[in-house]
């Protein structure tokens, strides 16, 4: 029995030296990757909002007509039954726009007098999923203000642009409220056709 015994313990330690004779091991390291690729286009584009509604209406083409003007009676003023939404984003890959934004006034009826430029203004909102925060660096603030007003893409973080093209009301529960210094058209304006253009400029990199 002790000879048996004696067999198989010198069976058991031949086993265990042969295993750890031929034992190998192997390590390796994978690299991870993954490539987001830049934007290949920035889109600029404009829609026409009910005033009551608020529904959205794709704009064609770049004419931002306030047309036609109704007189309200309550406050004395002209306005439109829309107002406009402007949105810069990007197409064909990642990456978040800088945005520069400049008006110039055309037709003034007025003459010396205010122009479209002081009753009209732009109001500046971050758009994320469904909510829109106004951007405080900019606000709402009348198109004669505007030159080369500059939306950093870092204030965009996660988001895109969309701005407000409005005819002064004075509404004052409006968020933002127009700035002080802006105006109405009113009856004492002189009647005929205001004028401006809007530049929306847009770079990512």
């Amino acid at each position: 029995m002790k000879k048996i015994l004696a067999f198989i313990l010198a069976g058991l330690f031949l086993l265990v030296q042969t295993q750890t004779a031929f034992a190998v091991s192997a390590t390796k390291t994978f690299g991870v990757s993954a490539t987001v690729p830049l934007a290949t286009g920035i889109t600029i584009n404009a829609s026409s909002v009910n005033s009551t509604t608020h529904a959205f209406t794709a704009v064609t083409g770049t004419a931002l007509g306030f047309e036609p003007l109704a007189f309200n009676n309550t406050n004395s003023i002209w306005l439109p039954d829309h107002y406009f939404a402007i949105d810069v984003g990007t197409s064909g890959g990642a990456g978040v726009p800088t945005v520069i934004v400049t008006y110039v006034e055309g037709t003034n009826p007025n003459g010396t007098g205010h122009g479209l430029g002081w009753k009209s203004t732009l109001t500046f909102v971050k758009v994320v999923g469904t909510t829109e925060t106004v951007l405080a660096a900019h606000g709402k603030k009348m198109l004669k203000d505007l030159s080369g007003e500059t939306v950093a893409s870092t204030e965009l973080t996660g988001a895109y642009l969309r701005m407000y093209l409005g005819v002064v009301a004075k509404d004052p529960a409006a968020i933002p409220l127009d700035p002080a210094t802006s105006e109405p058209f009113t009856n004492a304006d002189a009647a005929g056709s205001y004028t401006g253009s809007l530049t929306v400029s847009a770079t990512v990199v």
